[in-house]
C-alpha cells in the first residue's frame, strides 16, 4: 500500500486536461482570422475605389472651371458678348497666344464637349459626357 502511494505521488496531476493536447490553434480559429482579414481588405479595397472616383470627379470639375474661368476673363477683356463666336481650336486651346496651354482630360476618361461661343452667364462653356456620374458645373456657375 505504501508503495502505491508512492506511486501516485510521482505522477504529475493533469488537472483536467488531456494529455494529447498542444498549444497550437485550431482549425476554426485560423479560419475566423482569415475570413475577418479578408472582409476588411475587401472594405479597404472598396474605400479605395469609391475614393478614386471621388477625385477624378473633383479633378474634372476643377478643369471644367478652369476653362470656364479662363474663356470669361477673355470675353471680358476683349467687350466680347454672349453668343460671340468663340472657336475653342483657335482662341482657347492652341493658336497664337491661347488661354488655355493644354487642352484639358477628363482623368475618369469622359469626354469634354465644349460650346463654340462665349456662354452666357450661368451657362457652363463646356461639359463632360461619357462618365457615371456626369462631371457637370450646372448650378456652380450661376454667378459666372
Amino acid at each position: 500500500m505504501l508503495y502505491q502511494l508512492k506511486s501516485m505521488k510521482s505522477e504529475p496531476a493533469l488537472h483536467g486536461k488531456c494529455p494529447r493536447a498542444s498549444a497550437g490553434f485550431t482549425l476554426i480559429e485560423i479560419s475566423l482570422v482569415i475570413s475577418l482579414l479578408v472582409s476588411l481588405l475587401a472594405v479597404i479595397f472598396f474605400g479605395l475605389d469609391v475614393f478614386r472616383q471621388g477625385s477624378d470627379q473633383a479633378t474634372c470639375r476643377m478643369q471644367l472651371a478652369s476653362v470656364q474661368k479662363a474663356v470669361r476673363s477673355h470675353a471680358n477683356l476683349n467687350n466680347m458678348k454672349f453668343t460671340d463666336p468663340l472657336p475653342e481650336d483657335s482662341v482657347v486651346f492652341g493658336g497664337g497666344s491661347p488661354l488655355l496651354a493644354v487642352k484639358p482630360e477628363c482623368p475618369a476618361g469622359g469626354l469634354y464637349t465644349w460650346l463654340n461661343a462665349v456662354p452666357a452667364i450661368g451657362v457652363p462653356y463646356g461639359d463632360c459626357t461619357g462618365t457615371t456620374p456626369i462631371h457637370t458645373l450646372t448650378g456652380s456657375v450661376a454667378d459666372w
